[in-house]
């Protein structure tokens, strides 16, 4: 027998006292300063030891002051440590914005327990501007340690260099500092574009009290709830059915709890699916779907100062819009750097049983005739006057199990409105002759009806259903940062070197090189990590 489950991880029906403490997070970014369509590189490391493991998904957002999300995406968090970027919006407007990093686990503290750094974004083909509404200074509720840094010696083979010139750089700790820097980051970039120091306004680990997200400690997560929509009340202990469709297609079921909720852990897949997600047919009621965000949807204000440029600051801005636009016009100066995860993707099924493959055989006028005429394992049978599918030659104790019947990965509870389907929009009928235990459904066998076109074969799906573009890991992420090729092409790189993950090695040292760049300027080599008590540091 397969079994494909799906359930949230044990926290749940666990005693309050007994929830393990929310992660804890320190987010380091490559630049302070960037241009409208530019990516924002980032890193972020778990500070606090005892909570490794408890979430493999990191979300990271661009947001403007008042908590508003401009762009957003989840990265996998491997080994307490996650990195990717995001691209900023290319309509996004002159303003200070912030980054922010968290866990679905830390939303149970809300928006103060994330991790924030403040980006300074200029758009040069808009005048319209975030202008800012705070005059007082805020004090961040993380102190960064700059004086930690002092364990960290930074060395150059030359002090000056030429355009295009490579650049070598060691970085050395001595040997009573083994082992206490657990994470840490590299950037060069101009000196005027230094990244600004995180924050938490949280600056203690609050305890969990109470559960309304679990934490996804094996892949992305769908939450929500299932209310009558007539008395508003939830439906307990109902079916809930999501489809992932598209070529490699799955499928889940769950049940609602004490509250009408329910969990799905989805496959790690990357970019955007098309999921359908409906409740099963439960005779005189209407029920409705309530899907969760993604994302925080709690209101938070964060400082929000008014927006200053000094004149270090206006003479690089106009040097990154430069490059970025010759970037456009050029080439893209950079490669993708997010790496397959370990995590494995499940698919509802790898090859089927059997196959009817409709265009093989003559046209018959309904798909009954097809499947009681030809050689099919699905039959049509009659009960109190209701035609329902059956599965022939199945193990015996599985005879009175009913088959999951699927149109394009999509769950049908209605047999007859199957069977009214055209025969002459269909592609094949896929039936999988072995049981299926998903989530605590039991099925005697699978039968996955295939339409040409991918429209679900004209059926009407249930009207309590509803349709979502998810996002799963984002996979739109040009990390590496390159080098021109040739020297007629130009060198477009703002940020000349990142290193999201540096692994300092057994004898304390490291070594690395860059080419400089074409635009000539003060560039600094910016170090950022923890050390072994969870401390930030930057140099």
């Amino acid at each position: 027998m397969l079994l494909l489950l799906a359930f949230p991880p044990i926290l749940r029906g666990q005693a309050s006292n007994e929830f393990p403490k929310a992660e804890k997070l320190a987010l380091f970014t490559d630049r302070g300063i960037y241009i409208s369509g530019e990516e924002v590189h980032f890193t972020a490391f778990v500070t606090n030891h005892a909570t490794e493991g408890l979430s493999y998904l990191l979300y990271a957002e661009i947001i403007e002051p008042d908590g508003i999300k401009i762009i957003g995406g989840k990265f996998p968090l491997i080994h307490s440590a996650a990195h990717g970027c995001l691209t900023i919006p290319s309509e996004s407007i002159t303003g200070n914005y912030y980054l922010r990093v968290y866990t679905k686990y830390m939303r149970n503290l809300g928006p103060e327990s994330f991790a924030y750094v403040g980006l300074k974004i200029f758009n040069p083909h808009k005048s319209d501007l975030l202008e800012g509404k705070d005059t007082l200074k805020v004090t961040s509720g993380e102190n960064i340690e700059k004086s930690l840094g002092h364990i960290l010696k930074v060395s150059t083979d030359k002090a000056t260099y030429f355009p295009r010139e490579k650049a070598n750089v060691t970085v050395k700790t001595s040997s009573s500092y083994s082992g206490k820097i657990l994470g840490l980051s590299i950037s060069v970039i101009p000196e005027a574009t230094a990244p600004e120091i995180m924050f938490n306004k949280d600056t203690v680990t609050r305890k969990v009290d109470s559960i309304r997200f679990f934490p996804e400690n094996r892949g992305p997560s769908l939450t929500g709830v299932l209310r009558d929509s007539a008395t508003k009340k939830p439906e307990i202990g109902a079916r809930v059915n999501l489809s992932i469709t598209g070529n490699r297609i799955d499928f889940q079921v769950a049940k609602t709890d004490k509250n009408g909720h329910f969990y799905f852990s989805l496959p790690s897949y990357s970019g955007d699916r098309d999921l359908f997600i409906a409740p099963k047919n439960i005779p005189g009621k209407h029920p409705k779907i309530f899907v969760d965000n993604d994302f925080s949807t709690v209101p938070i204000h964060l400082y929000d100062p008014i927006f200053k440029v000094d004149s270090s600051e206006q003479s690089v801005a106009f040097h990154l819009a430069q490059n970025f636009w010759v970037r456009q016009l050029f080439y893209n100066d950079s490669i993708r750097c997010n790496k397959e995860t370990s995590k494995s993707v499940t698919i509802l099924y790898k090859e089927p049983s059997y196959t009817l493959k409709i265009n093989k055989y003559i046209q018959l006028p309904t798909l009954e005739a097809y499947l009681d005429n030809l050689p099919s394992p699905v039959k049509v049978r009659k009960s109190h006057g209701k035609k329902y599918l059956k599965i022939v030659n199945l193990q015996p104790q599985m005879d009175s199990l009913d088959p999951l019947v699927l149109i394009d990965g999509v769950a049908i509870d209605d047999p007859e409105k199957v069977l009214a389907l055209s025969p002459t929009n269909i592609s094949r009928i896929d039936v999988v002759n072995i049981p299926y235990k998903i989530g605590d459904m039991k099925y005697s066998s699978i039968v996955n009806i295939v339409s040409k076109k991918g429209d679900f074969a004209g059926i009407d799906l249930p009207g309590s259903g509803m349709f979502l573009n998810y996002g799963f890991l984002h996979d739109n992420c040009p990390c590496a940062i390159m080098t021109p090729d040739s020297l007629n092409q130009p060198d477009t790189r703002n940020t000349l070197y990142w290193n999201p993950d540096v692994d300092l090695n057994s004898e304390n040292e490291i070594h690395f090189s860059f080419t400089t760049a074409d635009t000539p300027g003060k560039y600094a080599i910016v170090l950022q990590g923890i050390d072994a008590d969870g401390k930030s540091f930057m140099k």
